[in-house]
């Protein structure tokens, strides 16, 4: 047997029983446990039978060590039932054809739409992620042997970091045995702490030292070099998302100098930084309330509604902080106006409520019916109103109904 194999399989068979370990998202599923290895015969007829050879890998480990069950999210997916799994019905030939990128590209702005009627040709479903997310296995194309990740709602395909089934199976278990949260999975850098935090640090490249933040966000505990690593990307990395994942990987409490960290990012260039800032505020205490409201007038919409909700969560938050934000430019923050004006008991929540149903926007349209309905201030001319709304339509029905 191979040499990774051979670990793969020791180490499947005592990670459900480490002390410590993480819950891997699907397990209650797969239970840890694979099917049995497939006959060489059976898995040379399904590669005459679609014109295909499996990556040496994935070949091996079917033969060796099992078929289907124990995996990332809801488990590997039977071989024999790939042609009728999450991707839909596939035109003939569907395997022969090359998958249509290989890694370090991205479709552009168009995502999918530039890879043409069959995106996810040339490959192999690994996994169903929930919902709309699956995991393939290339096995034709230049990308052939990769794991990548795609959503059927059309966003662009992406490629994990694994080199091939084997490291990105083995990953798998590698960070459930070290406690790491199943979220952000197929993003994630492999590696200790110690090197990803060098990914952080040296990487030229803004997708790595993301993903390095991504996947240190997930450790359970830092160490204060990683802490140091992270609080120094938050400070001087170039690129916005950057910042914004090792922000929101410095989850233990700051203090000292360390605090200045936090404190800078609140004056970060991207909104998407300063909102996170602002929202980490809220386990802080009452000394950074000031700064909280002084976020209420931050000239990005994201920002404003960030901090009436820390305050509103904090129960600080008052008529004062929210009025002059009922006709803010972003809706967002007029439908956060509006919920936050019902929790306090405002005399304005009502009418508040009732205007929004000639909002611009639906969402805002949608928050006023329903603080109207919850607070039964719902009226017949209200439902009236909703009910010759196409967007509220639907919903306004339902509530005459009841």
């Amino acid at each position: 047997m191979d040499v990774r194999l051979r670990r793969i399989a020791a180490k499947l068979a005592i990670v459900p029983y480490l002390p410590g370990r993480s819950h891997s998202f699907g397990e209650d599923k797969h239970r840890f446990r694979l099917g049995p290895p497939l006959p060489e015969a059976e898995v040379a007829a399904f590669e005459a039978r679609y014109g295909v050879r499996l990556p040496r890998e994935y070949r091996d480990f079917l033969t060796t060590l099992g078929h289907g069950g124990a995996g990332p999210y809801y488990g590997l997916l039977p071989l024999e039932t790939w042609h009728r799994s999450v991707i839909g019905d596939l035109p003939s030939g569907h395997l022969t054809r090359p998958f249509p990128l290989e890694p370090g590209s991205r479709p552009g702005p168009e995502g999918c739409e530039e890879l043409g009627s069959n995106p996810f040709s040339g490959a192999i479903p690994l996994v169903h992620q929930g919902c709309s997310y699956a995991s393939l296995l290339v096995v034709t194309g230049p990308a052939r042997g990769r794991v990548v990740d795609i959503d059927l709602d059309r966003q662009p395909p992406f490629f994990t970091s694994d080199t091939g089934f084997l490291a990105w199976y083995e990953r798998w278990l590698d960070e459930i045995a070290d406690g790491l949260t199943s979220a952000g999975f197929s993003s994630s850098l492999p590696g200790g702490q110690a090197a990803l935090a060098s990914v952080l640090r040296d990487s030229t490249d803004s997708v790595s030292r993301q993903r390095a933040a991504l996947t240190l966000s997930r450790h359970p505990t830092l160490t204060t070099q990683t802490m140091d690593a992270l609080a120094e990307a938050v400070r001087r990395d170039g690129h916005a998302m950057v910042r914004l994942h090792a922000l929101g990987a410095l989850t233990a409490p700051l203090r000292g100098p360390a605090l200045s960290v936090l404190e800078q990012a609140l004056d970060d260039p991207a909104s998407e930084v300063r909102a996170l800032a602002v929202r980490q505020l809220e386990r802080r205490g009452e000394r950074w309330y000031p700064r909280v409201r002084r976020a209420l007038r931050d000239e990005h919409g994201e920002v404003r509604e960030a901090a009436i909700g820390v305050l509103d969560r904090c129960e600080v938050l008052t008529e004062a902080d929210v009025l002059p934000l009922a006709d803010d430019p972003a809706a967002a923050v007029r439908a956060a106006v509006i919920v936050a004006l019902r929790r306090l008991g405002s005399g304005h929540a009502e009418p508040g409520a009732r205007a929004a149903l000639d909002d611009p926007d639906l969402g805002v349209r949608h928050c006023g019916l329903g603080v109207l309905a919850r607070a039964r201030w719902l009226t017949g001319g209200d439902l009236a109103k909703a009910t010759a709304d196409p967007g509220l339509r639907e919903r306004a029905e339902r509530l005459a109904r009841r």
